[in-house]
């Protein structure tokens, strides 16, 4: 079928019967009476069912004019419901225009009503999933899954249609190549006076290149840029002289580098239309859009360059002016800093940055321009040596785009303004020194999912109305942010303490990436208003009250005119001929409630394009240049997100200096100007008010030195930040000075970085900063080897929230037992309420990634010992599961170990034992790759590791996938005694690891021991050895030194005589038994891993050699069977081990039977003694 076509339901029936759904399907003409009182909805006709994928499908007509995604879904999962139905393809088709209509994948859960054992007519967890088709829309995604992928099969091939995860991951796929592709050729020139720097900045250059274009293009669906920008034909036949990108040269045939296209067109669209008035202030005429014609002011970025390059440069102006509107915002801010010969973006007629600034015209333009591109080493993968990649532009032809942001019910399968944040956060990520081992074989898994950001946003939420409103309506709460269509019982009160709430409420994210949580929590809170004040009325009422009440700051701060100016501001704002419903309630909540920081200022660039994209897609658009077009210049919102080091503060508390009535009036004049700012619609308003900001930041900070309350270097740190420039990142971050929020947030929440102790280590910069952070009084929970996310965690609630405030944040599941997070884990149960903790263990969160994590709900008060506890399904649905006593909660009283779940684990309970690390000393193995400092990339793992010896390759080697219970099943040969190994590896460990007896034990998931008995395995670091004290009492070393002051109760003489009195044996047996996985259980928690600080903390016996021996010799009969046939059947011989283990362990046959229920041991056998 031809998806890129007007609606025709002959021929959509005949696509469903014949091409798409099942053999089954039976075609049917059904007229459906609504139930219900549509809005929009007029009329429905049943087509048919299938009943292999339990499937009904619908045809809605409709009236709705603006494409009413929300209001549409609602009424169809009203008619589902009504119809009995929780499943359907629904066709949504406008009365009077089919040119344009939806197709829809809808499922809804019907609630069941137990007593009567009928269905209800109530619904909940509703789902669309929808294609925009007909007439103007891209064709390739549909075509690609409705047409070629032929019939569904199953249920999951029908998700996978209409999932918008598989089109992202593809296009992402798609444009990483691009990328991988395009640094090795682009270059900037930064510093024009210095030539080796042109390709320093590639990464950035190439990431704000890739999100600008992709912001244009999301504009471009409002018809707001015109096609023939990227009309390769138009542009050289009719825009651009000798333009020709895919003009070759030479015997090879060559790609030229002819850069004509970037910044002639994509350039000057950036910053010289976008960022620049259509008219005079004042003025109808169209006179502000020009070429620089070799003017002097050469650093007015707002002036169009490259006139030469044009064949009609004319007409590339009246383009722009018939349909590109002025942005304002500083969103297309030129970065180039031309006074100090600065030029990052590279927007310059001078002959010299032309030279330097390198983006061919081939990248942009062309089906696999790139053909045989060798990008293994980029990616790290051996499979992309032969890439073929297309041009950016006929990349984004091929893909829808919808201009309106997906939330988990309502999905469109298109490329939504969250793409934004997804593509920033890969890229950044593909050359992030953190994380570039692994980045680069990622294919899109760094962005917090959107089913996780609404759980986390929705808690929240519900928590501080809870808090601001009543403890008594948590019902109601929940009830108002779902996305159905049931009355809420609220009376007028509540609604406007509802609304207030939420107008007062503080929110920061203190990493806030692109924007993945300010503005899922826009979104819910902007629902929330839509539901309780439909029609904007109090919402208004509200605003208006905030502008003309005498007691308000507001009222103030501004003169008779400029209220009269903010009055006539909010009814424009408020006009829904003007804008819908949705523009006022998102402008007033951006201004007065969200703030974002994160140490990249690109990051903040896409945080803020994201915010500016939601306010566009309200506003109601007209063909009218000197109206702008119906866009309002977009607020400027520098004093809600910025660019600085969150976990850095300043030395010098500034509160105090509030006493200081000079000091406290400069503030609250410096927060007005940021207030103000923020509204600027014009440029010489937005100069005049930055002016005034620069100007107080400056005074305040001399008062302060001038009043004792800071030093000259914190003077120095104040006056210098500018929150205007788009190229800094501050090196201190503090609320009250940067946003003006004295007493904290109502809410901190994010998902903070996770850069473990080695990696901090590695890198000079983040060494330094750990350093700092160690030393930091403000810091307590800062524990060995700390990872970054705890730093977050702990600024957030202490410092960041406000009192009773809420702090969640998305982190590693070691949070809930490891070693270094024991005093995290301590600070939050004991200072604190642990109000709900999120499970997530099991659960894929992050695509590729091996850490699992979970989610606290920290509140800033000391009064409940109780936490919820929440779990996930495989689809990241999130449910409350139980309510946790603290008491069950921590399971181990020493290292504050949490419990997630329902048993009564108690890793005390043997706590007059010894432990493991007691009789052993237990190491992990070898790190294979090269040192960073000594031979950094010169060889990895593989280089080292062959399946036969020789010369060369003379030590057994063996992995923890190598490892089963009581059994090596494979081992290889590493090189050894060359210059590179161990010499140069990262982490070569001693030898007398590899050639002492000792057990082998395995990393990951459920634990299984083996035992090296003389063949003096050399083990990698995914195994954990266990050697025995008296071994190693001749071998002096920092590793055992730093182990037995960190991790022992007793010394170096007392264990070596302790582990005289075991056998090895004996303890494989005790850590191979089934009773030692629980004792893990207790103390590692849900973790997957399993570190040598859990097998350290097993509790052992006290045992004499009669009883050790019984044991020795099951053991020893196992390992002789496991050798002869590595499938033997050794389980009675296990079994009897087991019961064996757990008479030492003094368990009552009631315990065993916990331990397991399965047990084949009868009461009366166990208790023969």
């Amino acid at each position: 079928m031809e998806f890129n076509r007007s609606y025709n339901r002959q021929e959509f029936m005949q696509f469903l019967q014949n091409n798409f759904l099942p053999e089954d399907f039976k075609p049917t003409n059904e007229a459906v009476t609504f139930s219900t009182q549509m809005k929009y909805s007029t009329e429905a006709m049943k087509l048919g069912s299938s009943e292999s994928l339990d499937l009904v499908v619908y045809e809605i007509k409709h009236t709705s004019c603006h494409d009413a995604r929300v209001a549409l879904s609602k009424e169809a999962f009203r008619m589902l419901a009504d119809e009995m139905d929780d499943r359907a393809l629904v066709v949504f088709v406008p009365e009077d225009d089919c040119d344009n209509y939806r197709f829809s994948f809808i499922e809804i859960s019907l609630d069941i009503n137990e007593e009567t054992n009928r269905i209800s007519r109530n619904y909940s967890n509703p789902r669309r999933y929808s294609y925009l088709l007909g007439k103007g829309i891209a064709y390739y995604t549909p075509n690609k899954y409705l047409n070629m992928k032929g019939r569904v099969v199953s249920d999951e091939d029908l998700h996978d249609r209409f999932s918008v995860e598989v089109l992202t991951k593809e296009f992402y796929n798609e444009l990483s190549d691009w990328y991988a592709w395009a640094i090795q050729i682009i270059r900037f020139p930064n510093d024009i006076n210095n030539d080796t720097d042109n390709s320093k900045y590639n990464n950035e250059g190439a990431i704000r290149l890739i999100t600008r274009l992709i912001f244009v293009w999301f504009l471009k669906q409002r018809h707001l840029i015109p096609e023939e920008f990227f009309n390769e034909t138009f542009v050289a036949q009719s825009l651009l002289k000798d333009f020709n990108p895919h003009k070759t040269e030479g015997f090879f045939q060559h790609k030229l580098k002819n850069t004509k296209y970037y910044p002639a067109i994509l350039q000057n669209l950036f910053f010289a239309m976008l960022n620049s008035p259509i008219t005079a202030e004042g003025s109808n005429e169209l006179s502000e859009r020009h070429f620089r014609n070799g003017r002097g002011d050469f650093d007015n970025n707002k002036l169009m360059r490259y006139e030469d390059y044009f064949s009609n440069p004319q007409l590339f102006v009246d383009l722009a002016n018939k349909t590109v509107p002025f942005l304002n915002g500083g969103l297309f801010d030129c970065l180039d800093d031309k006074d100090n010969g600065m030029y990052y973006d590279g927007f310059s007629d001078t002959e010299k940055s032309r030279k330097d600034l390198v983006v061919p015209d081939f990248l942009f333009f062309g089906e696999e321009v790139g053909k045989n591109i060798d990008l293994s080493e980029w990616y790290g993968n051996k499979n992309k040596k032969k890439v073929s990649a297309r041009g950016i532009i006929d990349i984004l032809k091929r893909y829808n785009f919808t201009v309106e942001e997906n939330t988990p019910f309502d999905k469109e399968v298109s490329l939504d303004p969250e793409l934004l944040g997804k593509v920033f956060e890969n890229l950044l990520a593909s050359f992030n020194p953190e994380t570039q081992t692994t980045a680069r074989k990622q294919t899109g898994s760094f962005y917090t999912p959107r089913e996780i950001v609404q759980y986390m946003v929705d808690e929240s939420l519900i928590a501080h109305l809870k808090r601001t409103v009543s403890e008594d309506l948590e019902p109601q709460f929940r009830q108002l942010l779902q996305y159905t269509d049931e009355p809420i019982d609220f009376t007028d009160e509540q609604r406007k303490a509802i609304m207030q709430s939420l107008y007062d409420c503080k929110i920061l994210d203190p990493a806030c990436g692109s924007g993945a949580f300010p503005m899922g929590i826009l979104q819910q809170m902007v629902h929330i208003l839509g539901r309780i004040d439909p029609d904007n009325v109090q919402w208004k009422e509200m605003m208006m009250n905030q502008a003309i009440n005498e007691t308000t700051e507001a009222f103030k701060s501004t003169t008779k005119e400029e209220r009269q100016e903010l009055i006539a501001d909010i009814e424009r704002n408020f006009d829904e001929g003007v804008n819908r419903p949705d523009y006022a309630r998102k402008l007033y909540l951006i201004e007065n409630c969200i703030y974002g920081v994160d140490i990249q200022p690109i990051a903040i660039q896409i945080s803020k394009l994201r915010f500016f994209i939601s306010l566009v897609v309200d506003q109601n658009t007209n063909m009218d240049p000197i109206d702008n077009f119906g866009i309002r210049p977009l607020p400027n919102l520098e004093a809600k997100f910025v660019a600085a080091n969150t976990l850095i503060g300043l030395n010098s508390d500034l509160s105090l200096a509030d006493q200081a009535d000079s000091v406290r009036n400069l503030k609250q004049q410096l927060k007005t100007a940021k207030h103000k700012i923020f509204s600027a619609k014009t440029v010489r308003t937005k100069r005049k008010y930055k002016q005034q900001v620069n100007e107080l930041r400056i005074a305040i900070a001399n008062e302060l030195e001038s009043l004792g309350f800071i030093n000259g270097t914190e003077t120095y740190q104040l006056a210098s930040w500018d929150m205007f420039d788009q190229n800094a990142s501050s090196p201190f971050f503090d609320p009250d000075w940067m946003f003006g929020v004295k007493v904290g947030f109502d809410i901190v929440i994010g998902n903070p970085p996770y850069i473990d102790a080695k990696d901090q280590l590695k890198k000079e910069e983040l060494n330094r900063q750990r350093l700092y952070l160690s030393k930091d009084k403000r810091f307590a929970t800062l524990y060995q080897k700390w990872d970054l996310y705890i730093a977050f965690i702990e600024i957030g609630i202490k410092y960041f929230c406000n009192q009773n405030g809420l702090c969640t944040m998305i982190v590693p599941y070691p949070l809930s037992n490891q070693l270094y997070s024991q005093k995290m884990r301590g600070m939050i149960v004991n200072e604190f309420d642990l109000i709900e903790v999120v499970d997530l263990n099991g659960v894929k969160v992050f695509e590729n990634a091996t850490v699992t994590n979970c989610i606290p709900f920290v509140r800033k008060s000391h009064i409940v010992n109780t936490t919820i506890i929440s779990k996930a399904d495989k689809s990241k649905r999130i449910e409350h599961a139980f309510c946790q006593p603290f008491s069950n909660l921590i399971q181990d009283k020493k290292t504050l170990v949490w419990n997630f779940t329902q048993e009564n684990r108690n890793s005390n309970k043997h706590e007059g034992m010894h432990v493991l690390g007691d009789y052993c000393y237990i190491s992990k193995g070898m790190v294979l790759n090269a040192d960073e400092k000594k031979a950094k990339g010169e060889f990895k793992k593989a280089d080292l590791i062959t399946d036969y010896a020789d010369d060369i390759h003379c030590k057994p080697y063996i992995e923890g996938k190598d490892l089963e219970r009581y059994r090596v099943k494979r081992h290889r040969y590493l090189e050894w005694n060359t210059k590179r190994c161990p010499g140069e590896l990262s982490r070569p460990t001693f030898p007398e690891l590899y050639t002492s007896e000792k057990l082998l034990i395995n990393a990951l998931g459920e634990m299984k021991a083996s035992i090296d008995l003389g063949e003096n395995y050399y083990c990698e670091q995914q195994v954990r050895m266990a050697l025995l004290w008296k071994d190693l009492s001749i071998v002096n070393n920092k590793s055992i030194e730093s182990s037995i002051k960190k991790f022992s109760t007793m010394k170096r003489t007392n264990m070596e005589k302790l582990s005289r009195t075991v056998n090895l044996r004996f303890l494989l047996g005790i850590v191979n038994s089934k009773y030692a996985s629980v004792l893990l259980s207790s103390i590692r928690g849900g973790d997957y891993h399993i570190v040598p600080e859990h097998i350290r903390n097993i509790p052992i016996p006290d045992s004499i050699a009669e009883q050790q021996a019984p044991i020795i010799l099951l053991v020893e009969s196992i390992l002789a069977s496991k050798c002869e046939n590595p499938s033997a059947d050794t389980s009675s011989d296990e079994q009897e081990i087991d019961r064996l283990v757990y008479h030492l362990y003094g368990l009552t046959y009631e315990e065993v039977k916990v331990v397991d229920p399965e047990t084949p041991i009868t009461e009366e056998e166990y208790n023969k003694e």
